[in-house]
């Protein structure tokens, strides 16, 4: 069965958005393409490798909890 990379939403605990950097460097690290680091609501979005069996395999240090990023899309869009 073929993997796909997803997007996703990771929130960073309070206490370690001064580290927000760092955490988004460590999932680079494990193959994830990240597109945004919003330091001021502690929130990583990006996409996964698809290597990964779960995003919870993705839940490094830091890391409060991380979710597929669900694409709100118009109607007849």
């Amino acid at each position: 069965m073929a993997k796909h990379p997803i997007k996703f939403v990771a929130s960073v605990e309070q206490t370690e958005i001064s580290n927000i950097g760092n955490i988004a460097q460590v999932l680079k690290e494990k193959g994830c393409k990240i597109t945004h680091i919003l330091s001021l609501t502690g929130v990583i979005t990006g996409v996964s490798s698809g290597d990964e069996s779960s995003l919870q395999d993705l839940k490094v240090k830091g890391i409060k909890y991380i979710e597929e990023d669900g694409e709100v899309k118009a109607f007849g869009g």
